[in-house]
């Protein structure tokens, strides 16, 4: 039996290194390459690709720790888009219960922020609220937004909201939105 169960199990972990997590674009105001080229062979013409030709902004891996007897926050966010971002702002805000908790940021404006380049943002908050996430009596919310520009300075905006689980002890993304 032992003879016929490690060949499947490397099988399905190979597969499973292929696989990842789908990404979603919103092409609603982008420019599309009508790019048509005609195939060999059977007279036919293959379909246009269509591909994002602007800046496109997403967060990711939002975090929550202790460290320095400070309680942090911080995500990751990269330009997924072909073009440069120009004149990017950044926003963090945090909820405790629904109410806002008094942050210290590092909220600042990049020039140019290069396609598939990213950055991090971070914020210190007061030490009393680190005890009462980790003990499950508060719901701890992240709310990150930034506003960037394309080279012909037409403005978009993206923002994402991240709630922290203490059973996995990360956060998870709630809601995510981009115009």
């Amino acid at each position: 039996m032992y003879r016929y169960c490690v060949p499947i199990m490397v099988g399905l972990i190979a597969l499973s290194y292929g696989c990842g997590p789908l990404e979603i674009q919103d092409t609603q105001e982008n420019t599309v390459d009508q790019s048509v080229e005609p195939s060999h062979g059977a007279g036919r013409v293959k379909e246009p690709n269509a591909v994002v030709h602007r800046p496109q902004i997403q967060s990711h891996y939002a975090r929550f720790y202790h460290e320095s007897q400070r309680s942090r926050v911080s995500i990751r966010y990269r330009n997924a888009g072909l073009r440069p971002a120009n004149r990017v702002r950044t926003d963090l805000a945090v909820f405790l219960d629904g109410n806002s908790v008094p942050i210290e940021k590092d909220t600042f404006t990049v020039p140019t922020l290069a396609p598939s380049r990213g950055l991090e943002l971070r914020g210190a908050l007061p030490d009393t609220f680190f005890d009462g996430v980790m003990d499950g009596k508060a719901t701890l919310l992240m709310e990150f937004t930034v506003r960037y520009q394309d080279e012909q300075g037409k403005e978009f905006e993206a923002s994402s909201t991240w709630q922290f689980s203490r059973s996995t002890m990360e956060f998870f993304l709630l809601e995510e939105r981009a115009n």
